[in-house]
């Protein structure tokens, strides 16, 4: 992964900007070496951590031992390839400065013509050939070497944006950093004073938001090219043209009562999953699941929606378990599990026909609010219920992966660990699933979606 990693960063860096012309200075050459070295000591760094909790979820113990063994041999040798890669850029830049010869670009002078998303019919529009465009699809493709397709782009003064079949990318204009995110990963975006794009993204903390300042024409070139993947993002019948900021406050994805039918009470502001940070938990007295689950639905069940800090204290009482869970099931123990948080923001009654875990290791734990009949199944306006399922312990044999499904009278779900183009949720027309959080672990090792249905 590292070698394909920084092959792509290097053509991006090389090729993707204004370094492959002729006339580039000893800055623009430093800026490239030190970019390679800080990369590779970056890699390096960050692989002690995640090789060993990446191979431990897939393989077990075994695993863990082989993560162990190639973070190690990363730390060093990543590094190393950094400062031989910020050399390289070095020595060719006074070679090519001390030359007498003619300085001959080691790239084509033209690249291959991005070929315009727009399509009529059997035929495919051929606008003019545009240098930009033709840099922004190698960037995508990787050099024909990546399954994706360019899409468009916008090139703003601060930020080259890029739309392909799979992704958004958004790279600086000054650091080349590049910023890509799965479409699926994007909650919603839309204008903010008729002067930034937000593009709000699910994160392992909640809703991030991120603001772009751009001009009109910026504004609605960029739009338009977002709206050609609306159907893929999380929450894509709630794209509008604006977000309304008249309460002062920019908080992604912040919560209140003011708009959803049968919560009884206004809500404090909160955003679900802000609160996803560990926590030092004490397991004493919990000899199994079940008591965690237990001692879990007993504090949930005295929830209502009357209790103006009814999202906050359901959001806690989800990331506890999950925490919990995760201090309870540790080490060669170790197992993954999904949380599941639905709101019923209708003035109808939802009934629960069926929850079971698709794969896992555990049965499907139910854990309503107040609002909740246990003998109908029946959700009541304004109730909560959290779904919660685990995975069996990782090994050479599972994966210990996690799905779950949910079916009622208005809405279907199927959820699982990780992103996955095969997770879904679709409701009776008239209503909609918001999703007001889906988090994952960095690791790989739990989920956690909080979902308000509403008209």
């Amino acid at each position: 992964f590292f070698v394909d990693e920084r092959n792509a960063y290097h053509k991006m860096m090389l090729y993707g900007g204004d370094y492959a012309a002729s006339n580039k200075s000893i800055q623009d050459s430093l800026s490239i070496a030190g970019a390679c070295v800080a990369r590779g000591f970056r890699s390096g760094a960050s692989g002690i951590i995640e090789q060993p909790s990446m191979y431990a979820s897939r393989y077990g113990a075994i695993g863990l031992v082989k993560g162990v063994g190639k973070a190690l041999v990363g730390a060093v040798v990543k590094p190393v390839v950094g400062v031989g890669d910020g050399a390289v850029v070095l020595m060719n830049h006074v070679s090519e400065a001390t030359s007498d010869k003619e300085v001959v670009l080691k790239i084509p002078k033209r690249l291959r013509r991005a070929l315009s998303a727009v399509s009529s019919g059997s035929s495919v529009k051929i606008s003019p050939y545009d240098e930009v465009s033709a840099k922004a699809q190698k960037i995508v493709t990787g050099g024909e070497t990546v399954d994706d397709a360019y899409l468009g782009h916008v090139q703003t003064s601060t930020t080259l944006f890029i739309a392909s079949s799979q992704c958004l990318w958004a790279i600086d204009n000054k650091t080349r950093e590049p910023w890509c995110i799965d479409w699926a990963e994007i909650s919603n975006f839309g204008f903010v004073d008729g002067r930034y794009m937000r593009i709000d993204v699910f994160s392992n903390e909640g809703i991030h938001s991120n603001i772009y300042e751009m001009s009109s024409i910026q504004l609605a070139d960029l739009f338009g090219l977002l709206s050609m993947q609306v159907e893929k993002m999380g929450n894509c019948s709630q794209i509008g043209l604006g977000f309304d900021t008249s309460d002062g406050s920019s908080s992604s994805g912040a919560m209140t009562s003011k708009h959803i039918p049968g919560v009884k009470s206004i809500q404090r502001r909160h955003t679900f999953g802000s609160i996803n940070k560990p926590l030092k938990m004490t397991t004493i007295g919990i000899t199994n699941e079940k008591e965690l689950i237990r001692r879990c639905r007993t504090r949930v069940k005295e929830l209502d929606s009357s209790m103006n800090d009814y999202f906050c204290r359901l959001d806690e009482e989800s990331w506890l378990l999950v925490n919990s869970w995760g201090q309870y099931f540790t080490g060669l123990s170790s197992r993954r599990c999904v949380i599941i948080g639905i709101i019923n923001g209708t003035l109808e009654p939802i009934q629960i026909k069926s929850a079971k875990l698709v794969e896992g290791g555990s049965l499907c734990y139910f854990i309503p609010s107040s609002e909740y009949d246990d003998i109908d199944n029946i959700l009541h306006p304004g109730g909560a219920i959290i779904f919660f399922g685990s995975g069996a312990v990782p090994s050479l044999l599972q994966s210990g992966r996690v799905a779950i499904s949910i079916e009622s009278n208005v809405f279907l779900f199927d959820l699982t660990d990780q992103i996955s183009q095969y997770a879904t949720a679709y409701t009776r027309p008239g209503l909609r699933a918001s999703f007001l959080e889906k988090s994952f672990d960095k690791s790989g090792w739990w989920a956690k979606y909080w979902i308000l249905i509403s008209k």
